[in-house]
C-alpha cells in the first residue's frame, strides 16, 4: 500500500528547466512580506500611529507567511537540496498564514466599511493599510496556488546554496532581514502593550513608557 512517504520521495530526477524558480521565489516572498511589515513600522512612526490589536495580528500573519518561505530557503542553505516535502511544508505554512491574515484584514476592513466611516489610521495611496493587507494576502493565496500547481516544473531539488555564491547570498539576506524585523516587531509590540496581556481596541500610547514613568516622546 502506498504511503505518504512513497508519494513524496526524498530523491527524484532533477526538475526540468527552469528549475530553482521556487527557491528564488521563496527568497523574494520572504523579503517581500518582511518589507511589507517594514512599511507598517515606518508608517507607525512617521505618522505616530499606534497599531490596533487587529493590525498586530495581521503583522504576525505576514511574518508567519515569510517564515514559511524562509523554511524553504533555510533547507537549501543547510542541505544543498529541497525535496518536495520541504516545498510543501514551507508553502503550506505560508498558505495558512495568508488565509489567516486575509480573515484578520477582512475583519478590520468591515469595521470601517459603512458610509462616512473614517477608517483606522492614515492612508497609503488612497487605501488604509489593512485594505492593502487584504489585497496582498489574497494575492499571496493565488500565487502560492500557482506555485504548487506548477511545482513539477519549477521546483529543483538540487539547490547548491551551501557554498559561496549568489544563491547563498540571497538566502542569507532573506533570513537575516526577516530575523531582524521579527525582533524589532517584538520590541515595538512590547512597548505598546506594556505589562498587559491585551492591547486596548484603540491604543493611544506606548503603555510601557507610561508604566515606568517615562512618557513616550511625540514629534
Amino acid at each position: 500500500m502506498a504511503t505518504i512517504e512513497s508519494l513524496v520521495p526524498e530523491t527524484a530526477p532533477d526538475a526540468a528547466p527552469p528549475g530553482k524558480v521556487q527557491y528564488w521565489f521563496a527568497c523574494l516572498f520572504a523579503i517581500g512580506w518582511t518589507g511589507v511589515v517594514c512599511v507598517g513600522l515606518f508608517q507607525q512612526f512617521r505618522a505616530w500611529e499606534h497599531p490596533s490589536p487587529l493590525c498586530v495580528v495581521q503583522r504576525m500573519f505576514m511574518l508567519l507567511a515569510a517564515m514559511g518561505a524562509a523554511y524553504i530557503v533555510r533547507t537549501a542553505l543547510l542541505r544543498g537540496s529541497v525535496t518536495g516535502r520541504h516545498y510543501m511544508t514551507g508553502w503550506g505554512l505560508a498558505l495558512v498564514a495568508a488565509a489567516g491574515g486575509s480573515f484578520a484584514a477582512w475583519r478590520q476592513t468591515t469595521q470601517h466599511i459603512l458610509p462616512g466611516a473614517k477608517g483606522y489610521g492614515s492612508e497609503v495611496l488612497g487605501l488604509h493599510l489593512y485594505v492593502w493587507a487584504l489585497i496582498l494576502f489574497q494575492a499571496s493565496v493565488l500565487v502560492i496556488g500557482v506555485v504548487l500547481a506548477t511545482a513539477h516544473t519549477t521546483a529543483d531539488r538540487s539547490v547548491p546554496a551551501t557554498g559561496p555564491g549568489l544563491l547563498r547570498a540571497a538566502g542569507m539576506f532573506a533570513l537575516w532581514f526577516l530575523g531582524v524585523v521579527i525582533a524589532v516587531n517584538l520590541v515595538v509590540v512590547f512597548l505598546e502593550e506594556g505589562y498587559h496581556w491585551f492591547l486596548p481596541d484603540d491604543p493611544d500610547r506606548y503603555r510601557f513608557f507610561y508604566e515606568v514613568g517615562m512618557p513616550d516622546a511625540r514629534p
